[in-house]
């Protein structure tokens, strides 16, 4: 499959070998390293041949650029067993300066291992210009909804899939990562995903009926801290606090928070007590998060991305 992708050496140029030698020379035509052309064949060095490709990596943005960067920083493959499929240029040329290998969608199909990190909806387009492969090979899904099913039927037969549910820390190597393998996947192919996604943070395995739950609570789980960030921000400011000050205190509040909480052997509910005084400030705005049926608002945000997860698996736009 070598010609599938991009030779990323410079400088070679077409030597025209059916030409004899100019009027007035008296030797042939050097080669651009300044030796005779008529030198015997068997003193040329052997070309090069291109290395195998281990994993092809389809969609390069938030999510695709993170796994990546954190499985070649793990040196969990090397950058030219790597092949990069993106409608970007900028993109690619990011990880292809790195050492991996630009490729076409029929190049991607080639692989024995694809890293789908597309969004759902495109799908369709992306398996008709993958195919369907002369052998097994390993799909390694982070399109939220896409069931393995439908993605075995697009791929192909003899596609095993693992899907996994990444979030947006992966970007820092603290994301949270569930997977699920299919009934063909092995456990070598559950080991090197596991492998990938610990690069990026933590891994959780999951059945593949709860991708729907985990993707409203982890994978979609960032926006819903920055929305509140962004609320608890705007009151501090309208209480007098200037901006920064402002983003300063409820930034490191939620990160100190949330590193007591993954530290501590308590769970949330017996932090929350530990730092409510009865009749203190902290009751009082915990009583007005009561009254505004707090826990109504974030259940019935998860339930609607638990919604939406099932119609990307059962939409024709976003499958086959």
């Amino acid at each position: 499959m070598g010609d599938k992708y991009t030779d990323v050496r410079a400088g070679s140029r077409h030597v025209n070998r059916s030409h004899g030698p100019r009027k007035g020379c008296r030797r042939p035509p050097c080669h651009p390293g300044g030796r005779s052309m008529s030198s015997p064949p068997e003193s040329l060095p052997a070309p090069k041949s291109n290395p195998p490709l281990e994993l092809a990596v389809i969609g390069l943005g938030n999510m695709g650029g993170a796994v990546l960067r954190g499985l070649l920083r793990a040196r969990i493959l090397a950058p030219h067993q790597v092949g990069v499929c993106d409608v970007l240029p900028d993109r690619i040329r990011s990880f292809t300066d790195l050492g991996c290998h630009s490729l076409d969608p029929t190049g991607v199909g080639e692989a024995p291992r694809i890293l789908l990190a597309v969004k759902p909806q495109l799908f369709s387009e992306v398996a008709k210009g993958i195919g369907q492969r002369a052998g097994r090979r390993l799909a390694i899904s982070v399109m939220a909804g896409l069931p393995s099913d439908r993605i075995v039927a697009a791929l192909g037969k003899d596609t095993a899939v693992v899907r996994t549910m990444p979030n947006t820390p992966a970007s820092l190597g603290h994301g949270v990562t569930a997977i699920s393998s299919g009934q063909d996947t092995t456990e070598d192919d559950l080991a090197f995903v596991r492998r990938i996604f610990e690069s990026v943070g933590v891994v959780v395995e999951v059945e593949e009926p709860d991708f729907h739950a985990v993707t409203a609570v982890s994978g979609s789980g960032p926006a819903w801290v920055f929305r509140m960030a962004e609320a608890w921000t705007a009151a501090g400011i309208a209480e007098g606090l200037s901006p920064a000050t402002a983003r300063m205190l409820v930034n490191q509040t939620l990160f100190g928070a949330a590193t007591l909480l993954q530290d501590s052997e308590s769970d949330a509910a017996t932090l929350r007590r530990a730092v409510t005084s009865r009749g203190g400030t902290t009751a009082a705005g915990l009583d007005a998060l009561e009254r505004c049926d707090f826990d109504d608002v974030i259940q019935e945000a998860i339930s609607a991305a638990a919604d939406r997860s099932r119609e990307l698996g059962t939409d024709d736009r976003s499958g086959q």
